[in-house]
């Protein structure tokens, strides 16, 4: 019989996966009736997949080899097999279709690089150092057809400071990432503990 309290999740990511590991070490200690039995990764080399595989969780590889279409199909098949509910995007650097999007309507979460609407697309942290801005930060939002668009949950800023690299700036905006998703996550917990 299955647990209608259990929130079941994926996450979807495509590089080194510190935020995916984040992601999964914080459900896996304060995950209470949220579960994420599985990560999806698109690029077969990506070290997400050993940060996955040293928590105990499967990591399925889809790539790309076809349409677009063909691997979300591919996509869906596979969180369909888990019963995922929710998705939570960590560096997963594809765009998803609208089609799919609606199949997870308010159910795709994405951790986002700057204070959007400022600074979308894939180097937030780049674009908004070089805009020399004196406050950045990170945005955690829902997913939907446009291209970091959706509704914002929630959103924390931190300083550019004068000694600041790209590297020392991006690394403070990580933190933060982190922050941002065991939050959301906590929710989450308490939403399926009621």
């Amino acid at each position: 019989m299955a647990d209608n309290n259990k929130i079941i999740a994926a996450v979807l990511a495509s590089g080194s996966g510190s935020n995916a590991e984040n992601i999964l070490r914080h459900v896996q200690t304060h995950g209470g009736r949220v579960e994420i039995p599985l990560v999806i990764c698109n690029k077969p080399e990506a070290p997400i997949i050993a940060r996955a595989e040293s928590l105990s969780v499967p990591c399925r590889v889809i790539e790309r080899t076809g349409t677009k279409k063909e691997q979300e199909t591919a996509i869906i098949a596979a969180l369909d097999e888990y019963h995922v509910e929710w998705i939570f995007l960590a560096g997963f650097m594809a765009i998803l279709s609208p089609d799919f999007v609606a199949a997870y309507d308010g159910r795709i979460i994405n951790i986002h690089p700057s204070l959007l609407p400022q600074f979308p697309g894939k180097d937030g942290y780049g674009d908004a150092f070089r805009a020399n801005v004196p406050v950045s930060g990170v945005t955690l939002h829902y997913v939907d057809a446009g291209l970091d668009t959706g509704p914002i949950i929630a959103q924390k800023t931190f300083p550019r400071l004068e000694a600041d690299t790209l590297e020392t700036f991006r690394a403070r905006g990580m933190q933060l990432e982190y922050e941002l998703y065991r939050e959301f996550i906590d929710i989450l917990v308490q939403r399926a503990a009621a």
